[in-house]
């Protein structure tokens, strides 16, 4: 017997073991008529006391592997709680951030400009710097041995509202998020802004490097007093991207992106491109201002920043002479509109299979991404209607638009007020006052979307211009949480919604299992973890959604 074989049969010895304390523990129950009982009752030892694996037939081992997954799975959680990991993680960043975070607090900076007083001289950005990758190495490694663990307890948050953050680094250091929109999710997932900035530390100087470290760390301290607050439905709680942690699937995330680009560039210049190759030859081309211009056949779909402003031309300037492109080398015109959608497209596909691992939805802050997602789940809508013959649709709608003006919402929430809602389980109340909400809209059935786009933006808004009525209605009540008015929180600006109905249940993991995403050599090259993530999401009936809430100004 090979040492592969040996190997084989030790696992399955386990998995059979395993299998028949399940059964006997009464944790596995098996309906009577069903084929595998016959195959169980088929099994024998030999006359070491060992099971005769040649009794054990296909079904047997089928259902062994499947019922040891679940009992490593469980195994694996009971290792640490959620509220353990969350606990753990911020310490550790208190540890070494929580003097600079108080005197932050005491001079009442934000994390943008303390880390802008912090790292001005030389030796301050010395000082930080050569402590710094000890410290980035060790919360790599923690993700690494517990990352899996959290993962697995949010996965197992159900019946509950789960806000996944995409689009940047980490939400904005001006606003707290889940202050934003804690009254509409249950549970706001975070990336964890260390790991995700690798690539950024990579290639910057030693000052930036600094500055965001610095900047990081006071940031996500805001959110510790959510992430560790004991209640029964975490608040907030803190995920590493699995696409920082496993080659395979940024790898993954990256042709993704490549795909959605093509197609994006294809609306730009109007023309069709066979490859990344093909498209960058074509780039290479333009490389003075005039030649780009004149190839531009859809002007809207050139962005690199909404808050730009200018014209296209005013666009590729203001890219050409910022610090992320220069960095690079990068002087072509036609190379740095070609490339800019490769990295916002393989984000928003980032974004997207995270929401789907953790069945949240996509809570973005920042509208240049917001515009990216939009747009890939517009072309994954297209493209999923040309493969597979479905009728695709997709709505981008702002909800403002029914009264042509901002909306009202529940947006300036304080932190010790959002804790005490929970804590005396108010949040019920409160939703039931304000009507339909986030859940219809994210719960929605690909097959709901047959009726009309119209049809659909009226029932969205319709929804919504509810909310808007019962926001008074809530404000009248002068309830009051940790001592605050809940009329004071009220904020005006825009919420949106970006969703694809595409007669599948999951935009492009729908044609995965159809083995047409990629080109030949296709399902070898997609991960192991995705490929499982296509199967189950085949077996779901939901369309992707997405959700951007944008503050202009207080309500007040």
């Amino acid at each position: 017997m090979d040492k592969e074989q040996k190997e084989y049969e030790d696992r399955l010895r386990r998995r059979l073991k395993i299998l028949g304390d399940q059964i006997e523990n009464g944790k596995v129950r098996i309906n009577e008529g069903l084929n595998v009982i016959s195959s169980l009752q088929a099994v024998r030892k030999g006359p070491d006391g060992e099971v005769d694996l040649n009794t054990v037939d296909g079904l047997v081992r089928s259902l062994a592997l499947g019922v040891t997954a679940m009992h490593d799975r469980e195994e694996l959680k009971a290792s640490a709680s959620l509220s353990e990991i969350q606990h753990m993680y911020f310490e550790f960043i208190d540890k070494n951030f929580g003097q600079f975070y108080k005197l932050m607090k005491e001079n009442r900076l934000t994390p943008d400009q303390a880390a802008n007083a912090l790292t001005r001289s030389e030796d301050a950005i010395k000082e930080i710097t050569e402590g710094m990758d000890g410290f980035l190495e060790v919360v790599e490694e923690f993700w690494k041995n517990i990352g899996d663990v959290a993962y697995i307890h949010v996965e197992d948050l159900r019946e509950n509202i789960k806000g996944v953050f995409g689009g940047d680094l980490f939400p904005s250091a001006s606003e707290n998020l889940a202050s934003k929109c804690g009254i509409y999710t249950d549970t706001l997932i975070l990336p964890d802004p260390f790991l995700r900035t690798k690539h950024v530390f990579a290639v910057s100087p030693a000052d930036r490097k600094a500055y965001y470290l610095i900047k990081h760390a006071l940031n996500i301290l805001q959110y510790k007093e959510l992430a560790c607050a004991n209640v029964d439905i975490p608040i907030v709680v803190i995920l590493p991207d699995k696409s920082v942690l496993e080659k395979d699937e940024r790898d993954f995330n990256q042709k993704l992106g490549v795909q959605d680009s093509l197609l994006h560039n294809k609306r730009i210049f109007g023309r069709e491109f066979e490859s990344v190759e093909d498209l960058m030859e074509f780039a290479h081309s333009l490389d003075t201002m005039d030649k780009a211009l004149s190839e531009i056949s859809d002007e809207s779909r050139v962005l690199f920043d909404v808050e730009w402003k200018g014209g296209v031309e005013s666009q590729i300037s203001q890219a050409l002479e910022s610090t992320d492109f220069k960095q690079f080398g990068i002087t072509s015109p036609g190379v740095i509109i070609a490339g800019a959608s490769i990295g916002r497209m393989s984000t928003s596909n980032e974004l997207l299979i995270k929401s789907r691992r953790l069945n949240g939805i996509p809570i973005i802050d920042a509208p240049t991404s917001w515009k990216y997602l939009s747009w890939k789940l517009e072309y994954d809508a297209e493209k999923t209607t040309s493969d597979l013959n479905t009728e695709g649709l997709h709505l981008t709608r702002g909800l403002n638009d029914l009264a042509n003006t901002d909306m009202q919402w529940l947006g300036k929430v304080p932190i010790d007020s959002l804790i005490e809602i929970r804590k005396e389980g108010a949040m019920d109340e409160i939703r039931n006052i304000l009507g339909k909400g986030i859940n219809e809209l994210v719960t929605a059935n690909p097959e709901d979307f047959n009726l009309s786009q119209n049809a659909i933006f009226c029932n969205i808004c319709d929804a919504f211009a509810e909310h808007q009525k019962n926001i008074n209605q809530l404000s009248a009540k002068k309830w009051k949480f940790a001592g605050k008015d809940i009329g004071s929180w009220l904020v005006a600006g825009t919420i949106e919604v970006t969703a694809a109905a595409t007669g599948m249940p999951f935009y492009g993991l729908a044609t995965i299992a159809a083995d047409q995403l990629l080109d030949i050599p296709k399902l070898k090259d997609i991960p192991k973890s995705i490929r499982e993530l296509a199967d189950e999401t085949n077996k779901i009936k939901k369309s992707p959604v997405g959700m951007l809430f944008n503050i202009s100004k207080d309500a007040q």
